[in-house]
């Protein structure tokens, strides 16, 4: 099932993450080359721990900034499929603060038993929308490839901040409502 959800941020595209044919599908409605993996959206931190190696750092980035407007970068544990994850073996994690966006995940991971993807209601590389209407017109005749759509009003956050962390070794992939100044003054307690 392909759904369109909302966030603490933008709008955002979900498919089981550990459905392999799912992956497909969305990769083909966003356009996108499949080995550019989406982040996952979970419930919390013992989601994430569930599916990825969590080091001292990212433990402290993940106290202080979720859930939030986040994208933590983790190792993915070793019974993960190679089909879902990364080629380097990571996933981007989400835990959202939005009220919607919690239900929709509490009732998806009950359902499911799986992450959701987290990825942006855009196709690859167009402008990201802040309203369903305008998103589903962007995505055209592949819109029909949707089937559940969550309208909570329109989204205009800036984008995740994104932070890799493996080995404690930490980079911020990109800058966006969470300063890079604001990550690492966290790791260097």
């Amino acid at each position: 099932m392909v759904i369109l959800y909302p966030t603490e941020t933008l709008y955002a595209i979900g498919v089981n993450a550990l459905d392999f044919d799912e992956l497909q599908k969305l990769y083909t409605l966003k356009g996108r080359d499949a080995q550019k993996v989406a982040s996952w959206l979970v419930r919390n931190i013992e989601d994430i721990q569930q599916y990825a190696e969590v080091p001292q750092k990212a433990v402290k980035i993940a106290q202080r900034f979720l859930p939030g407007s986040l994208t933590l970068v983790l190792k993915v544990k070793d019974f993960l499929s190679d089909q879902v994850v990364a080629p380097d073996y990571t996933i981007g994690f989400r835990i959202s603060d939005d009220p919607m966006t919690e239900k929709i995940i509490d009732a998806w991971m009950e359902e499911y038993d799986a992450p959701l993807t987290c990825t942006s209601a855009n196709v690859h590389g167009a402008p990201t929308y802040s309203v369903p209407g305008e998103i589903l017109q962007q995505f055209g005749q592949k819109a029909q490839m949707i089937e559940e759509i969550h309208d909570d009003g329109p989204r205009k956050g800036l984008a995740s901040t994104v932070v890799r962390v493996v080995d404690d070794e930490v980079t911020i992939l990109r800058e966006g409502a969470i300063s890079e100044k604001e990550i690492l003054d966290i790791c260097k307690d």
